[in-house]
C-alpha cells in the first residue's frame, strides 16, 4: 500500500527537492517548508503539466518519514484518486478509471498506476524546480518566480476548470 512507509526522492529529484526546501535568503524564507510539502503538490503539478519522469537511482536521497506520510495519508490518497479519475489520456474508459481510483488501490493490480503516480510526482518536482529555482539569480527572483508560476497556473487551469465541470464529475462518480 502506498503512503504508509518511508518515501525517498533519489538522484536529481532529491537534489531538486533539497533546493526547493532550502532557505533562499538570510531571513530563513523558503518556498516549501518540508519534503512532504513538495511531495503533496508535485503529482498534481506533474499531472496538470503532463510531465512524467523516471526514477533516477544515482546520487543522494532525501526522505519523508513514515509517521508524516501516515498522518497525511488521507490527503495523499485523495491526490492519487483524483489523478486516477482525471487521467483520460492513460485510461479513456471512465469506469476503469473509477476502478483504478477506488477498487484497485492497495492491490497488486494497482502497481502500474502507482508507478504512473510516482512518475507524475517526479515530473512535478522537475516542473517546480524549473519554474521556481532554476531561473533565480537573487533572493527576490524566488518570489517573482513563485508569483509568475502561480499566475501562469491560474491562467492555464482556472479558465478551463469551471465549478460546473467539477459538479458534473462529482455527479458521474456518485452514480
Amino acid at each position: 500500500m502506498m503512503f504508509d512507509k518511508e518515501y525517498s526522492f533519489r538522484g536529481k529529484h532529491a537534489e531538486y527537492v533539497v533546493k526547493l526546501t532550502a532557505e533562499y535568503d538570510d531571513k530563513h524564507h523558503k518556498l516549501f517548508n518540508t519534503n512532504y510539502d513538495v511531495y503533496a503538490i508535485a503529482p498534481i503539478i506533474g499531472f496538470l503539466y503532463q510531465r512524467k519522469a523516471e526514477l533516477d537511482k544515482t546520487g543522494d536521497a532525501t526522505k519523508i518519514f513514515p509517521d508524516k506520510l501516515i498522518k497525511e495519508q488521507q490527503n495523499l490518497v485523495f491526490n492519487y484518486r483524483l489523478i486516477m479519475l482525471l487521467d483520460e489520456k492513460n485510461e479513456p474508459d471512465f469506469n476503469e478509471r473509477i476502478n483504478k481510483a477506488f477498487r484497485y488501490y492497495g492491490q497488486e493490480k494497482a502497481a502500474p498506476d502507482e508507478e504512473l503516480y510516482e512518475n507524475y510526482v517526479r515530473g512535478g518536482v522537475e516542473v517546480l524546480f524549473e519554474k521556481l529555482i532554476e531561473p533565480a539569480r537573487s533572493a527576490e527572483d524566488y518570489l517573482t518566480n513563485l508569483y509568475d508560476f502561480m499566475e501562469e497556473f491560474d491562467e492555464r487551469y482556472n479558465e478551463s476548470v469551471t465549478t460546473e465541470s467539477i459538479v458534473d464529475l462529482c455527479q458521474l462518480a456518485k452514480n
